[in-house]
């Protein structure tokens, strides 16, 4: 029993989705993965590597420009962006990126004046970590933003942060502060976007002449905003989702700077409007990394998903690579049934594996059986219930047309929260269509179908 514990555990710790894969970039992103763990060509689509066509449009631009990029958490996200910082890198550019956790509380409403204040103070902290505490100019962005504060917006009786460092924690952590902040901004907006404009474009002369090279592209990837996402009553949830959606397609303007390219991660919700958005960003379109292709393509009305050997394959070699000897605790048609489960979900993957890791020192041979499976398979399905009865006809609706059908886009927020919480994923192979999350469809019943379609 002592070896199977220990290989259980190592097979558990082996499953860390919190560890991207770094493609040599461990300088960008701490505590990562070596690249011998990457399996290609996962989320190929039949019409080429959204990663490469982004690196390729950066590339051939002659003027910096603002990109957008999507993905649901569990796609496998972060490592395609450190991808793509490879590539930069090797086209030449000098890349920063910011995990935007680490500055910006994800559960509230954004405003474009706390968002643009929040990128570009990462992106102050990211120089000065890289060359050796020295800034652009003779202060740091959020030096300078508190500085204006202090002299231009009326802020009433609150005292700001000593500091920058302290005016960025006080963004991230006190939702008082931030509420308080956006609302005094408001009037501002136009100011706050030229200070960071002029800031940008200050920090990419001071970059290009630390590299001696007056012609470097300059590149900042800003992840984690696609977890954006409201808490509490759904007024208050619906009100984070439109908040992206006004940020993104109200101020594009605002996120585009002279000589700096940035990559913004945003919610996969926004893809509804990726026909208006996209335009009104570089590439014209929105780059999106789309769930696993363990199904084949977009199944005829009324039909279910049928499998995909290639993609069923691709998640044996991910696991493989993180753990050569699987078999001795799943067999395959076992692991190939919880990737069809997950629905392509590389975390739902790997979060119902380290379920069945932790039953197998106390099964016979440990290995599992079919009711650690199902164990597994609940554990996760749990997280997404109960459902409202409006929401299983929504999801119906889904399984039967594989197409969300939203009639307006007041309807976005409906939306925004069914793909953010999973319960239904989204497919790129032939073309874009949804399903509703596998471990869902049992809970769907026929008097839950909308028929007026047929």
């Amino acid at each position: 029993m002592g070896d199977i514990r220990q290989n259980a555990k190592a097979l558990y710790n082996a499953l860390d989705m919190d560890k991207p894969i770094a493609f040599d970039q461990e300088g960008l992103v701490p505590h990562a993965l070596p690249e011998k763990f990457y399996v290609e060509g996962i989320h190929g689509d039949g019409g080429g590597d959204p990663v490469q066509e982004l690196a390729d449009q950066i590339d051939w631009s002659e003027a910096a420009g603002a990109y957008l990029f999507s993905g649901n958490r569990g796609t496998g996200k972060t490592t395609e962006l450190l991808r793509l910082a490879k590539q930069l890198k090797a086209q030449g550019c000098e890349v920063f990126y910011a995990d935007m956790s680490d500055y910006l509380n994800l559960t509230v409403r954004l405003e474009i004046s706390d968002f643009l204040v929040s990128v570009m103070g990462a992106f102050s902290e990211k120089i000065k970590a890289r060359f050796n505490e020295k800034s652009p100019g003779d202060r740091g962005y959020l030096e300078r933003v508190r500085d204006f504060l202090q002299k231009e917006v009326s802020l009433g009786d609150v005292t700001l942060p000593a500091g920058g460092a302290e005016l960025q924690l006080a963004l991230r952590d006190d939702p008082g502060f931030k509420e308080l902040l956006q609302r005094n901004t408001r009037g501002h907006v136009a100011q706050l976007a030229k200070q960071a404009k002029d800031f940008a474009l200050e920090a990419v002369h001071f970059i290009r002449l630390e590299r001696r090279n007056p012609d470097l592209k300059v590149v900042l990837i800003v992840d984690s905003v696609e977890r954006l996402r409201g808490v509490g009553n759904s007024e208050d949830i619906n009100e984070v989702f439109k908040s992206a959606e006004t940020v993104f397609s109200s101020h594009a303007d605002k996120l585009r700077f002279t000589g700096l390219s940035v990559v913004y991660t945003v919610p996969p919700y926004l893809s509804a409007l990726a026909g208006g958005l996209g335009a009104h960003y570089a590439g014209g379109r929105v780059y999106i990394l789309p769930s696993m292709h363990v199904y084949q393509c977009c199944p005829a009305l009324g039909q279910t998903p049928e499998p995909s050997e290639q993609g069923l394959s691709a998640m044996r070699a991910i696991l493989g690579k993180r753990f050569a000897g699987w078999e001795a605790f799943l067999s395959q048609p076992q692991l190939d049934r919880l990737a069809l489960s997950s629905g392509g979900d590389l975390r739902d993957f790997f979060r119902m594996i380290r379920q069945v890791c932790l039953k197998l020192p106390y099964l016979a041979d440990g290995r599992a059986d079919a009711p650690t499976l199902d164990q597994a398979e609940d554990a996760v399905r749990n997280d997404m219930l109960p459902i409202a009865e409006d929401d299983l006809k929504r999801l119906a609706g889904i399984a039967r047309a594989h197409d969300p059908k939203m009639a307006n886009l007041d309807e976005l927020p409906i939306f925004a929260r069914l793909l953010q919480g999973k319960y239904m994923l989204n497919y790129r192979n032939g073309e874009d269509w949804y399903d509703v999350h596998p471990l869902l469809r049992d809970k769907l019943t026929p008097d839950s179908v909308d028929h007026s379609d047929a």
